[in-house]
């Protein structure tokens, strides 16, 4: 971006938002089957750059899971207990990988009723349980092709007298060629890994070894990278700190979640934060060049696993916190700013644009005026994978979006202090209907060419070449001139 935008936008006269500017068409001198859209979150590279938010309205484990398999990343909300968010993020990790560790593995007591066994293969959403004695050796395997007809059965039965005791398995250290090869000749689906000693080291699956999701978001284990909100309070209970603990296991990526991160007390519970936990740390929201400057300059953050900020306040179609608060930073505005902290101080860190976004186009912006990726609820919300439930309403499909700073979010007892602590009156969101939209897999790709297109007619090869593209921005008339018009209505 010139340094003659970043003054305007930068500017008292100017605060810019996605809808007053557009990228000039640059010179495209690749081909269209050249451009890179992948991007850096810190040391976890995205070949999709596109997230979903933090909201109990968008990203719950069967988002987060979707968005991580097409190469973006679902960030799981907070606006529930420590113990849920625990179970979303277990869900998470074991659901693809070619060996499931034993730690992830899920495990079962051969004496235990088969109703504890259905429920958890319907809550893990997997298809069968190892099952292992007192002594946590393997004695059997439990799968949903076992589960009795009848529900006395199921209710009064146990687990030893339905599972399959002839267990076909493979030992530590085989390579993806032999485990293939024996899940073909056993027709079977999944096959634990037992070391000579009989106890369970781990567990291979049929559609881990043959992935459809080539360009999927994992760790360096093979498990799909999980995001997880996190509020910037330290929690003073000793039972609180060893959930957060062990919750830590499962996470590769903190997400603290606030309407505004720069505060005092917001600042010294993270720092405390980073220092009860190990995995990294994204930080937000914030609005402002000043904002970033004192967190990368002026804060004791653990160094190495602050990776990244999050920008953007007030600019979410759920969120109304400018409308009634009369403060705010447009993504655009604010993602053009902390670009240039972040490239003062520290190019290390990674910057997410955070809401604002309404059509595929405004994602080119967004990187042209300095993001390494995006977040959105808005265009998530309406999907299949999305939490809730489809409804209908004057013949058309819709589901529930909510804002985290409406009161139907705000009175859950959870997010209290994602908003100004002790505002009981003033809502900062709404809570309303949209669209359904199918699949996420189709609104990704859609994204997925938007981006794309914007980058071969802006002349850039790479999101890292976006950051030089120039912006400029757009009249009223010019705007008006942008979409369909003068076209005769229908009839």
């Amino acid at each position: 971006m010139s340094d003659k935008y970043r003054k305007k936008i930068h500017s008292e006269e100017i605060i810019a938002t996605f809808q007053d500017v557009l990228i000039l068409p640059g010179f495209t001198n690749f081909a269209p089957q050249d451009v890179d859209i992948s991007s850096n979150l810190g040391k976890y590279h995205l070949n999709l750059p596109i997230m979903s938010s933090a909201m109990d309205t968008v990203t719950e484990e069967v988002m987060a899971i979707n968005m991580a398999l097409h190469g973006g990343l679902g960030v799981l909300h907070r606006n529930c207990s420590y113990e849920r968010q625990l179970e979303m993020c277990r869900i998470v990790k074991r659901a693809r990988s070619f060996v499931i560790d034993d730690e992830h593995v899920a495990t079962i007591n051969p004496n235990a009723k088969v109703a504890k066994a259905k429920f958890m293969m319907e809550n893990y959403n997997i298809s069968g349980i190892v099952v292992v004695n007192e002594d946590k050796k393997v004695c059997g395997i439990f799968t949903k092709r076992d589960i009795p007809f009848l529900e006395q059965d199921i209710q009064n039965g146990a687990i030893k007298d339905y599972m399959t005791m002839d267990v076909i398995s493979i030992k530590p250290g085989a390579s993806r060629e032999e485990a293939r090869k024996i899940l073909y000749e056993s027709r079977k689906e999944k096959l634990p890994i037992i070391d000579k000693d009989g106890f369970l080291k781990g567990l291979i699956t049929k559609k881990d070894l043959a992935p459809e999701f080539p360009f999927a978001s994992k760790d360096e284990e093979g498990h799909l990278l999980c995001g997880l909100a996190l509020s910037p309070r330290f929690p003073e209970s000793s039972e609180s700190q060893k959930l957060l603990k062990e919750i830590d296991k499962y996470v590769d990526i903190f997400f603290i979640d606030v309407a505004d991160f720069y505060k005092k007390d917001d600042i010294i519970g993270t720092t405390k934060l980073m220092k009860l936990l190990e995995s990294d740390f994204v930080l937000g929201n914030i609005g402002t060049y000043q904002a970033a400057e004192y967190l990368i300059t002026k804060s004791d953050f653990v160094e190495d696993r602050f990776i990244g900020l999050k920008v953007g306040m007030g600019s979410g179609s759920i969120c109304t916190t400018s409308i009634q608060t009369g403060v705010g930073a447009p993504t655009l505005f604010a993602t053009a700013q902390v670009a240039d902290a972040i490239q003062d101080y520290n190019s290390k860190l990674s910057l997410i644009a955070d809401g604002g976004f309404i059509k595929p186009g405004d994602l080119p912006k967004a990187f042209a005026a300095g993001a390494d990726l995006i977040m959105s609820g808005h265009f998530f919300a309406g999907t299949e994978e999305s939490p809730g439930f489809i409804d209908t309403i004057a013949g058309r499909k819709v589901k529930v979006y909510r804002g985290m700073g409406s009161k139907e979010a705000r009175t859950s007892g959870y997010i209290s202090d994602r908003y100004i602590e002790g505002s009981k009156m003033l809502t900062e969101g709404v809570s309303n209907y949209v669209p359904y939209v199918g699949d996420v897999a189709g609104v990704l790709a859609t994204l997925k060419e938007g981006l794309a297109n914007g980058m071969i007619y802006a002349g850039a090869r790479s999101i890292q070449d976006m950051k030089e593209v120039s912006l400029g921005i757009v009249s009223i008339v010019g705007q008006r001139e942008t979409q369909p018009h003068d076209l005769i209505g229908k009839f």
